[in-house]
């Protein structure tokens, strides 16, 4: 979807990046099973993090098997299998997608917006949402219109755009957990979707500038960002660094401590090298070898 939720592999065990990699596969290997073949197209690092994350709170045990991959044939490759955190995390990246898509659409001028129309047509072949997901995705629908609303008014207020946003990874990383894990992940939600907003509205300045599409950072900040501009935009993502970093301390991976260390290598280290790499206006290296969605 966004892909700046991604672990420094350098810093992975070995074993740990082997169980990343595989719970990637398995995803992908999920969608297909569940949302359709062209719902891989939606893969993300972001949805890995999500089941990750449900892994952890649920204490649910994966396990890991060799399955043929279409994009490589040749040898079987690691894959979770399907289990329900999986099927969550592949239905509800198909929901946000849809609705990404859709709201792509809406904000795009020219042939952008003819773009955004064929990308958008493609979600028709998307198998329809699970019943059991519809309270969630009217609560995601309600919080894309009202950040639609926001951006129709070419809203200023970072604080207002990057919360709606929130709120919505807030109710999808939370929904169906019980207690006090459902406030935990809700946060975590929460707070990494307004990273990711604000993340996104700075890579895409420039290109939203040229476009004359919506970018709440552009409508806050004027045409360009400078050196105290972005180091202000910096603080702002490093105090949401921080709270997402405070709801992973308080999850009990007691039985999980495998899954401990990918999630926090991405939110020690992956968020932050994502942070400095957006802030500086560095444009994202060529993705390493890595199981890509597979039609």
């Amino acid at each position: 979807m966004f892909g700046y939720v991604r672990p420094y592999t350098p810093e992975l065990l070995v074993k740990d990046n082997e169980l990343y990699r595989a719970t990637y596969c398995g995803l992908c290997r999920t969608m297909g099973k569940t949302t359709g073949k062209l719902s891989k197209l939606a893969l993300s690092y972001d949805f890995v993090f999500l089941a990750l994350l449900r892994f952890a709170v649920r204490g649910e045990k994966v396990e890991v098997k060799l399955h043929r991959c279409p994009v490589h044939p040749f040898k079987k490759r690691p894959m979770l299998e399907v289990n329900d955190d999986l099927v969550y995390s592949a239905r509800t990246s198909t929901i946000l997608t849809r609705l990404k898509l859709k709201d792509n659409v809406n904000d795009s001028h020219g042939i952008s917006r003819i773009k955004a129309k064929i990308a958008g047509g493609v979600s028709v072949f998307f198998k329809k949402t699970d019943a059991s997901l519809k309270e969630l995705e009217e609560k995601m629908v309600a919080s894309i219109d009202e950040l639609t609303a926001l951006e129709n008014q070419s809203s200023d207020s970072i604080d207002k755009t990057s919360s709606t946003f929130g709120t919505l990874l807030g109710n999808l990383a939370s929904h169906g957990i019980d207690g006090a894990n459902a406030r935990i992940l809700y946060d975590v939600g929460y707070h990494l979707g307004r990273l990711i907003y604000v993340l996104d509205a700075i890579d895409d300045f420039e290109k939203d500038k040229k476009s004359g599409s919506f970018n709440v950072i552009k409508n806050a900040y004027g045409e360009s960002l400078d050196e105290n501009m972005r180091e202000s935009i910096k603080c702002s993502m490093l105090i949401e660094l921080e709270k997402i970093s405070r709801g992973v301390e308080l999850i009990d991976f007691f039985s999980a401590q495998d899954v401990e260390r990918i999630i926090k290598n991405i939110v020690y280290i992956g968020l932050p090298n994502e942070i400095k790499r957006v802030i500086s206006g560095e444009k994202r290296k060529k993705e390493p070898k890595h199981p890509r969605a597979h039609v």
